[in-house]
């Protein structure tokens, strides 16, 4: 493009992506480029409208440095997150910022209608106006758990047994007329992490290891800053170390005493029902965060569940500590808001079981994230791909020319009624 490689555009454009805001100094820092070399980047980056001037700093020398910022409206992503109790969909601008979400219900048997997924979708295209559709770039999806070679998906925790994800995925993009938007997938977990190092806690540092916990519980490993996929892409499956053979708490996948079974918050609610005598309907009469609430008002029941809750994730963890010594493990999904008595209850436990070398100056810390993670994650991989693909990249970076409407328009108009 213009005598400028399509690797200095990727470089250039994922620093600014990582950085937010930043300038030509920070770019050159963080890319190892040449200053004439981002010089001529940016110009054309600026010229396409891709990259936007939102201000100016003073430098030492009395110089005004500029401030850079990807232009949000110049492409847009959806971001799809298939582990939950329903399907999460977001519009993400180009620099990651998340526009709006919505929501597809599963059906009462707890499987999943993609017609239903890619009406969303629909919907949300049909909102933008032409010139915005045509920014349009990809879809990134982010799936729970485990994938064989031929695309079919097991997710206990959702009720799908062999479900022919990519075989249904490709059915029903052609049938919807999406043949011209490109999907891209990834492991809920894995995705997770690499959010957490483009956007999040896992920036600074080069070992670690990110939880992932709601209905069930994952973890990403990264290693010397590269994620850890495991032979067959099941690398993480820390829900199903068994913490306590001989407990009764049976977990989804058949066995007994899983973490999964004993430290999500769905469980710790069981546990606290059963404990106080009060198992009469469903566990949605008591909320995690109303168990917790007792909890650090000191009602006994409630201590005890979630201590024994975090002594399981003390446990489970010290296993991965003592294996792979992690620089930071990053705490996501229902311990975000908690951490205040989580962290140092599971501290008090990765002491007991680890060496002290490990443990001491171990980082506990929670997403910065939130609880959209996962769809920042999916937004996060369909820009990471396009980035990798010659021909989305050289389409990503055609010049902008938007008639742009304001998100509170596309809100309205995706949250009608079919």
């Amino acid at each position: 493009m213009n005598g400028i490689s399509d690797q200095t555009l990727r470089d250039v454009l994922r620093a600014i992506y990582q950085q937010r805001t930043t300038s030509r100094a920070l770019i050159t820092q963080a890319t190892g480029l040449s200053t004439g070399i981002i010089s001529q980047a940016l110009q054309l980056l600026l010229r396409s409208g891709m990259v936007l001037k939102v201000g100016e700093l003073e430098s030492n020398g009395g110089r005004r440095r500029e401030v850079l910022t990807l232009n949000p409206d110049a492409v847009y992503f959806i971001g799809v997150d298939l582990a939950g109790h329903c399907v999460r969909l977001a519009l993400a601008g180009f620099g990651g910022d998340l526009r709006f979400r919505w929501e597809v219900e599963f059906e009462p048997d707890g499987s999943l209608d993609l017609h239903k997924l890619f009406s969303g979708i629909e919907r949300v295209a049909n909102s933008l106006n032409a010139q915005q559709r045509s920014r349009l770039q990809a879809v990134g999806i982010s799936y729970p758990g485990v994938m064989d070679q031929q695309g079919r998906l097991d997710a206990v925790n959702l009720g799908w047994r062999q479900f022919p994800l990519m075989a249904e995925l490709q059915k029903a993009r052609n049938a919807r007329g999406f043949e011209w938007l490109p999907m891209f997938i990834e492991p809920e977990v894995q995705g997770a992490v690499r959010a957490e190092q483009w956007l999040g806690r896992a920036q600074h540092h080069r070992y670690g290891i990110n939880i992932s916990c709601d209905r069930g519980i994952g973890a990403g490993i990264f290693l010397d800053g590269k994620v850890v996929e495991g032979w067959r892409n099941m690398a993480g499956e820390l829900g199903h170390v068994t913490i306590d053979p001989e407990a009764d708490d049976r977990c989804n996948c058949g066995k007994r005493g899983c973490l999964e079974a004993v430290a999500t918050s769905r469980n710790i609610v069981r546990q606290y029902l059963d404990k106080t005598g009060k198992r009469e309907g469903s566990t949605a009469s008591v909320r995690f965060a109303e168990v917790v609430e007792r909890a650090r008002k000191g009602e006994q029941p409630a201590v005890e569940v979630v201590q024994r809750a975090c002594r399981a994730w003390g446990l489970a963890l010290s296993h991965v500590v003592n294996l792979l010594n992690p620089e930071i493990i990053i705490l996501g999904g229902d311990l975000v808001g908690v951490e205040d008595i989580f962290v140092p209850l599971i501290r008090e436990e990765l002491r007991r079981h680890c060496l002290p070398e490990l443990s001491e100056c171990l980082e506990i810390e929670v997403s910065s994230l939130g609880l959209d993670v996962r769809l920042k994650a999916a937004a996060s991989l369909a820009f990471q791909k396009c980035l990798a693909d010659p021909s989305l990249l050289k389409k990503m970076c055609s010049p902008v020319l938007l008639s742009l409407r304001t998100d509170a328009d596309i809100k309205a108009q995706v949250s009608v009624e079919e």
